[in-house]
């Protein structure tokens, strides 16, 4: 099934960098370009006139086409569809995530499209995805300037990572460098502690690299806080790529400090991807 690749739009100034980056990654891997905007200023409850609901859907399906037409010159010939929603965007741009190969959203956003992106509708998709989320950090480069490395922040390695993955398919796709970082938080303590964690990083990496042996790889043990050191790792990079875990029980991912520090702070742009 060719999934497509969602970006959300809130009408931004930011909304065209986020569109070059979602034409950049549905051109990668050959999928087509879906344009969402959502809001709940478009749901009938009566509060409007009809006429000022026709006026702001014509508002926001401008919006749309102009978005549309801005990504056909980038790169002509992608199929690119558009969707406007009557719809709690968070909400919409979460369902969009069940069957998308990857949302891509801004980290910032205006309140009269529907509320500040960070903090709300960014967070809210994160927490709900169904597939991993590209976010557009204020500090990331555009999508045409972007380096060629990719990072990915190891936390589990004893186990089959949806980041890790995700992360050695996108550095594929871009011709990149992978950086893997595994961060103790601590002191290490003996030399052969350091020793036993790059080991251990390097059987995570292992299956990865017989199935993308294209991708040139490099892994560093660190000792400093995960958030603190992919955040220093992202300023030479174009994505930094974390996953994130179902909490028991619960629906929502649970992000923790490391996505929430990436998503505020990361010079490049941030992958959330959810684990099984």
């Amino acid at each position: 099934m060719n999934t497509p690749v969602v970006a959300g739009l809130d009408g931004s100034a930011a909304s065209p960098r986020c569109v070059a980056w979602a034409v950049t990654e549905a051109s990668l891997r050959g999928r087509p370009l879906e344009l969402v905007h959502a809001s709940m200023m478009l749901y009938r409850d009566g509060s409007l006139s009809e006429a000022a609901y026709e006026g702001l859907e014509e508002e926001r399906t401008r919006l749309l086409t102009e978005a549309k037409a801005y990504a056909l010159g980038l790169q002509p010939g992608l199929e690119v569809r558009i969707r406007l929603l009557a719809q709690e965007p968070g909400r919409a741009l979460v369902f969009e995530s069940e069957h998308a190969e990857l949302v891509v959203v801004g980290t910032s956003g205006l309140e009269n499209f529907g509320g500040p992106l960070l903090g709300s509708v960014a967070l809210r998709l994160v927490a709900g995805a169904r597939c991993p989320v590209l976010a557009i950090t204020d500090g990331a480069p555009d999508a045409d300037t972007a380096p060629a490395e990719v990072v990915v922040g190891v936390a589990e390695r004893d186990r089959e990572s949806r980041a890790i993955g995700w992360a050695f398919e996108e550095a594929s796709l871009r011709g990149a460098h992978l950086s893997a970082i595994h961060a103790l938080g601590g002191e290490f303590g003996a030399g052969r502690e350091k020793v036993e964690e790059d080991t251990s990083l390097a059987e995570a990496l292992a299956g990865w690299r017989s199935k993308y042996p294209d991708v040139r790889v490099s892994r560093a043990i660190v000792d400093q806080h995960p958030a603190r050191a992919l955040v220093a790792a992202s300023d030479q990079a174009a994505l930094v790529v974390v996953g994130a875990t179902h909490r028991h029980g619960v629906t929502e991912l649970a992000l923790g400090s490391v996505g929430h520090a990436l998503l505020h702070q990361a010079l490049s742009a941030v992958v959330i991807a959810p684990e099984a």
